[in-house]
């Protein structure tokens, strides 16, 4: 019997004809059964006993059971150890129901589509039944009767999906981890080996599953092909593009054997390729767990289709597959509603070819094969030359930097671009989902006592994760470079920078990932009372990073070089805090106290290592501020430091204004002068200093900007 929970589950998305509330229904109840296994083991017992369930109470129940597998899976992808439990409990439960002879046929193809569909292998257990179609299989001994059998279950296959490959790999796929494994093998063979040339393919497609008997039957079968003389010049191209993808190398030796025999044989490529034309190619952000969407709309001839790639940092391609289209009509209904579900970018065909190659190096280099849809995908969308590329960061910068451009830019030019790495959350809602949730962020909160050491353990947690996240930065980097953003700049920026050392915390988007990993956690907390109240002390981390209400404390009187001394260990002036005060100052749109002072403080504050001295540098910036405005007031007061060797100091800390305060310097606002001047200064940080431009022109243009501020 299910309980309770699951039928009023199963009642709503019944109800929930809408296919968006249906999905987003589907997505909260698969997470809250993430938190009940036992319900979960109780839904699992009834699909797998099922036997005459009608059709639409069948398909329900494996979609919620899948989407919790899907919701473990990615937990425990992300280092969460509820969702590897979830999953060995399923699995234990499952053995239970095998050992009782509970399991159906039916119910073990459902399960076995249920675990696929989620992105699992299919548990060994289903093996180890033994009805009649799988005992013929494996003792069997007259070929035409193991023939006659796969006939009919290819035949009604083939019938209903045509010649989609994604469409019958998946059905395989369902199907065969009920098989045992030597019956698996000879199955594959005999599949692979029928004439029709989709069977070639799916045999192609066979040489990346995870299952070693699945591959060896696979090579088998394309060696029968060879034999009978129906090996086509399209799986011998195949084959060539494949070996690259293999991490199996004793796989690797015998399709190489396989390639130089159909040479001797005559078979050669194709003469000419089939037609591809990519209508429209759309990509994610990479998110926070390093996840990465892509789909292309693709004709390939006369048929339409759409074409769908998941990658994940670490795991390199771990979904692909084609879905046929009927029409131009369903062709971009399919792409509109997968771009809904995505922040999607239009992105060119380098860019797609690059994103694979770089997913397939990273699988390579972890020991994975790319999932095998990804052999229909890139037949469909001609990617002939798609090869493994180097995943590292220095790699994939170097592909979204080619000409070195922001390497070779100053190291003020550089920082100004890292110090505008806290506006990204206002302008990608990606980023609301970059943030650490793993089983070691959890402890590392858990055992907090205090604000400071709460924050303490996660910027260790991160500094840990730096790899990660300097990875993930730098795959954005190289899809806003191939859109044309002007962000990219930025995050090559700050890749670059983390990859080279730079401390996390002196790095904007990294305080940003901080507070947010901290307010996730505090969200999630069961206990209303907990430790710590997230309105009370805790800043809030939805837009910038900016505190939204923070009133500037009283400053008492400043003694003589108390400020330089507090700016020393960062690496900065008096003359630069200056700059950077006037530049709020100058806005064409009035800046907060809270939205210049964070900025700042992500510069200056990690290098004060004493709380008090945070407090007395903050303390001692309002009179700063005050002063500047007091000169912008008066027409005689000097704004620039008169010595030379000071200007490229000040240049530099007007620019760092200009960047962290970027939504109050609209184009419009500044118009063609203020281009000039923001060319003047720039080339001023490099030490091209233009006398005239510092003496009489900006002087007016500052007093100019300061007396047209807006609010």
């Amino acid at each position: 019997m299910l309980p309770p929970s699951i039928k009023t589950m199963l009642a709503a998305l019944a109800q929930a004809t809408d296919p968006k509330a249906h999905a987003a229904q589907l997505q909260r109840f698969g997470r809250a059964l993430l938190e009940r296994p036992d319900d979960a083991a109780a839904l699992l017992a009834q699909t797998a006993e099922s036997a005459a369930a009608a059709r639409g109470d069948e398909e329900r129940m494996s979609q919620l059971l899948g989407t919790a597998l899907d919701e473990a899976r990615m937990a425990r992808e992300n280092g969460q150890r509820r969702g590897a439990l979830f999953i060995e409990g399923l699995e234990t439960r499952l053995g239970e129901l095998v050992a009782s002879n509970a399991l159906t046929l039916k119910g073990s193809l459902t399960v076995s589509g249920t675990w696929a569909r989620a992105g699992l292998p299919s548990p060994a257990i289903l093996a180890a039944r033994q009805d009649a179609f799988t005992e013929a299989m494996e003792d069997g001994e007259d070929p035409v009767d193991l023939e006659t059998l796969l006939d009919g279950l290819i035949g009604s296959l083939t019938r209903e999906h045509g010649g989609n490959v994604s469409a019958l790999h998946a059905l395989f796929a369902e199907m065969l981890p009920t098989v045992p494994s030597e019956a698996r093998r000879v199955l594959v063979r005999l599949a692979v080996a029928r004439p029709q040339e989709i069977f070639a393919e799916l045999g192609c497609a066979w040489l990346l599953d995870p299952d070693a008997e699945i591959r060896s039957g696979a090579v088998e079968g394309l060696s029968d092909r060879l034999a009978a003389g129906t090996a086509f010049p399209e799986m011998l191209a195949r084959l060539t593009i494949l070996r690259s993808w293999l991490a199996d190398a004793a796989l690797r030796d015998r399709l190489d054997g396989l390639v130089r025999m159909a040479l001797r044989k005559g078979v050669a490529g194709p003469t000419k390729a089939p037609e591809h034309k990519l209508h429209r190619i759309v990509a994610s952000l990479v998110d926070g767990s390093g996840a990465q969407s892509m789909a292309a709309a693709v004709q390939t001839r006369d048929t339409p289709s759409v074409a769908v790639m998941l990658l994940k940092q670490g795991f390199g391609v771990k979904d692909a597959y084609v879905l046929p289209c009927d029409s131009a009509t369903e062709q971009r209904r399919i792409l509109a509603t997968l771009t809904d579900e995505i922040e999607a970018q239009d992105v060119p065909r380098a860019y797609m070819e690059q994103a694979l190659g770089l997913a397939l190096g990273e699988g390579l280099e972890a020991g994975l094969a790319p999932m095998p849809g990804l052999v229909d995908v890139a037949q469909s969308c001609g990617l002939d030359d798609l090869r493994p590329l180097s995943a590292s960061v220095e790699a994939t910068l170097a592909l979204a930097d080619p000409e070195g451009r922001v390497a070779d830019l100053t190291v003020q030019a550089r920082g100004r671009l890292i110090t505008a790495s806290q506006h990204w959350p206002d302008a990608y809602p990606v980023l609301e989902s970059w943030f650490e949730d793993s089983d070691e962020t959890l402890e590392a909160l858990e055992s907090a006592k205090s604000h400071a050491t709460l924050t303490r353990n996660m910027w260790r947690v991160l500094e840990d994760r730096r790899a990660h996240w300097t990875a993930l930065i730098a795959r954005n980097a190289l899809l806003l470079r191939a859109v044309g953003s002007d962000h990219a700049k930025e995050f090559i920026a700050v890749a670059a920078a983390l990859k080279d050392g730079r401390d996390i915390k002196k790095t904007p988007v990294m305080k940003f990932i901080c507070e947010q990993s901290i307010m996730v956690w505090l969200d999630r907390q069961d206990e209303p009372d907990g430790l710590f109240d997230a309105g009370s002390d805790m800043p809030p981390t939805a837009s910038s990073m900016a505190p939204a209400n923070w009133s500037m404390p009283d400053a008492t009187a400043e003694t003589a070089g108390e400020l330089a001394k507090l700016l020393h260990p960062a690496g900065l002036t008096e003359p630069w805090l200056e700059g950077y005060l006037t530049g709020i100052c100058t806005a064409p749109l009035f800046v907060t106290p809270s939205d210049w002072l964070t900025p700042l403080l992500h510069i200056v504050g990690p290098s004060l290592k004493a709380e008090k001295d945070l407090t007395r540098f903050v303390n001692l910036l309002m009179p700063r501020y005050n002063e500047t405005l007091t000169r912008l007031r008066v027409p005689d007061e000097n704004l620039i430091p008169i010595d030379i060797p000071l200007i490229p100091i000040w240049a530099d800390g007007y620019l760092t204004a200009w960047e962290a305060t970027k939504p109050s310097w609209p184009a419009k606002a500044l118009g063609p002068k203020g281009k000039t001047i923001r060319k003047a200064l720039e080339q001023a940080t490099e030490g091209q200093i233009d006398p005239t431009v510092f003496q009489v022109t900006l002087p007016v243009w500052l007093r100019e900007r300061f007396a047209e501020q807006k609010m």
